[in-house]
C-alpha cells in the first residue's frame, strides 16, 4: 500500500513535468500549425475527468470539489493542452483555499468558472497579476518566486486565442474565468 502511494505519486508528478512540456512546446508553435495536433473531443465530458485528477489535492483540507451541471460542449483544440490549463487553474484554486467548496461551471459558449472560497485577492492584486499575465518575458514572474503557472496559463491563451479573467469573488475568493470560444467545433 505504501509503494502504491509512492508510484502514484510519482506518475502524478510526471503527468505534471509532461503536460508544461507541452504547454511550453505550444507557445513556440505559430497557432495555425495548431490544427495539426487539435482534436474534437467533449469538454463537458473531460471537466469530471479533471476534477478526480486533482481531488487528491484537497486531502488534509476541509474542502469540496464540486462541479455544476454541465451543458453539452464540444472544442477543436489540442485536447492536452485545454485538460492542463483548466488543471492549473483547479490546482491554484486548491492550493490557495483550506475550506469551504471549489465550484466549476461550463456556461455556454464553452466557457470554464473556477470559483474558490480561498484567501481572496485584493483589487490592487488582481490589477498586478492581470499586469503580470500581460507582460512578455515570464522570466521576470519565475525570479520574483511567483512561479509560472498562471503567467504561463495566460500567454497560452493569448497564444491560442482564448481568454482568461481572474476575478474577486465577494464575500471571500477568487473566480478564474477561461473563455475557450475559439476552440468550439462546428455547429
Amino acid at each position: 500500500a505504501g509503494a502504491r502511494r509512492q508510484i502514484e505519486r510519482i506518475l502524478r508528478t510526471a503527468r505534471g513535468v509532461e503536460q508544461l512540456i507541452a504547454l511550453l512546446l505550444v507557445l513556440v508553435r505559430d497557432p495555425a500549425r495548431l490544427s495539426a495536433i487539435s482534436e474534437t473531443f467533449r469538454l463537458d465530458a473531460m471537466l469530471p475527468e479533471v476534477v478526480e485528477d486533482h481531488r487528491h489535492l484537497c486531502a488534509g483540507k476541509d474542502l469540496e470539489l464540486a462541479i455544476a451541471p454541465l451543458p453539452p460542449c464540444a472544442l477543436h483544440a489540442p485536447e492536452g493542452i485545454v485538460r492542463a490549463a483548466i488543471g492549473n487553474l483547479l490546482r491554484n484554486a486548491i492550493e490557495n483555499s483550506d475550506r469551504g467548496t471549489i465550484s466549476l461551471a461550463l456556461e455556454a459558449p464553452a466557457v470554464v468558472v473556477i470559483g474558490d472560497p480561498g484567501h481572496g485577492m485584493a483589487p490592487e492584486e488582481i490589477g498586478a497579476l492581470h499586469a503580470r499575465m500581460a507582460r512578455e518575458a515570464g522570466a521576470d514572474a519565475a525570479r520574483s518566486g511567483g512561479g509560472i503557472g498562471l503567467e504561463l496559463i495566460a500567454r497560452l491563451c493569448e497564444h491560442l486565442g482564448w481568454g482568461l479573467r481572474i476575478e474577486p469573488q465577494p464575500p471571500q475568493g477568487t473566480r478564474a474565468v477561461l473563455d475557450l470560444g475559439a476552440a468550439l467545433s462546428g455547429p
